[in-house]
């Protein structure tokens, strides 16, 4: 037990660690861009005077390195600071958002291995067959496919042609089934090729040979020795996945209007709004720290080969 907290304590370490490298990172390149929100906003005929004094009421006047600090000491705190674009508290834009986004991010997940873990298994099965080369094809044409292409053409052919799917937005239940479908099958693959390639490594391992040997059922070796193992890295990326699919979900939520933080980050940059970009961000790195340590967590629970200490 000591072990496994020992290890649970470096990698909270680490994941503090990457969250401050990836806020001065994410910083540094927003005070590189060319001009301020404040520009952006205020027109041409606004006074010196006037431009200097709201960027003094949002802190803009000061160094970027004392800009920093003072944004950090307030996310520590629990105070992402204001939306200099949309006038509201950033915390309460992203906890308005996230639930959309993590709504969108769960379904596609959910897809993605709801489709790719029976057609991994199979395709491993049949290896070399035709079945296994068609699904490897057609998951790879699928993995070529850019999101928001794919996007369009869902819109076009289940929104506009058949009108059966709504077109964009929040609008109940229904308004998921397409930005979910969009964001999950070009990364399907990615799942596909990982369990097929598991499968067939521990169909080669000598417990399932003498299983098969014993005379066990074929289906029963399949599911209970074969799979089981094969899952193991499987269920990791499961988390490690969670994090990409959010950052891979600004381009999805773009083409459907969807109100999650994806939009929100794509306006923000558009109008370099510096407190809700590094607040988005943050919470995205901070999630791929959590799945990171909780992925870790369970593969050493599901394979006692794996020590924590």
């Amino acid at each position: 037990m000591n072990g496994v907290l020992r290890y649970v304590a470096k990698r909270l370490i680490m994941g503090v660690g990457i969250v401050i490298f990836v806020s001065v990172l994410v910083f540094a390149i927003m005070q590189a861009m060319p001009g301020n929100p404040i520009d952006l906003m205020v027109d041409t005929r606004v006074s010196p005077e006037r431009v200097a004094e709201l960027k003094a009421q949002w802190g803009l006047d000061e160094p970027p390195i004392v800009q920093y600090f003072v944004w950090l000491g307030n996310i520590l705190q629990g105070d992402f600071g204001m939306s200099v674009s949309m006038k509201q508290n950033v915390s309460d834009l992203i906890l308005q958002r996230l639930p959309y986004t993590l709504m969108l991010t769960g379904a596609a997940l959910l897809i993605e291995y709801l489709i790719a873990i029976p057609l991994g298994l199979w395709a491993a099965v049949k290896k070399d067959k035709a079945v296994d080369k068609s699904l490897t094809v057609g998951t790879i044409v699928l993995w070529s496919m850019p999101q928001f292409w794919l996007g369009v053409l869902f819109m076009l052919i289940f929104a506009i042609w058949l009108v059966v799917l709504p077109l964009s937005g929040w609008s109940g239940p229904s308004s998921l089934i397409l930005p979910a479908l969009t964001l999950a099958l070009p990364t399907l693959a990615q799942i596909f090729r990982l369990t097929r390639s598991e499968v067939l490594d521990v169909m080669r391992e000598r417990y399932v040979m003498t299983a098969r040997a014993k005379g066990i059922e074929g289906r029963r070796v399949l599911i209970r020795h074969v799979l089981r193992n094969a899952l193991i890295p499987v269920t990791v990326m499961f988390f490690l996945s969670l994090p990409w699919l959010i950052g891979g979900a600004v381009v999805v939520e773009n083409v459907f209007a969807w109100p999650g933080m994806g939009q929100m980050l794509w306006r923000a940059i558009s109008k370099q709004d510096f407190m809700v970009v590094q607040g988005v961000i943050f919470v995205i790195t901070v999630l791929t720290v959590i799945c990171n340590l909780i992925g870790d967590i369970i593969s050493g629970i599901l394979d006692p080969r794996i020590r924590l200490e």
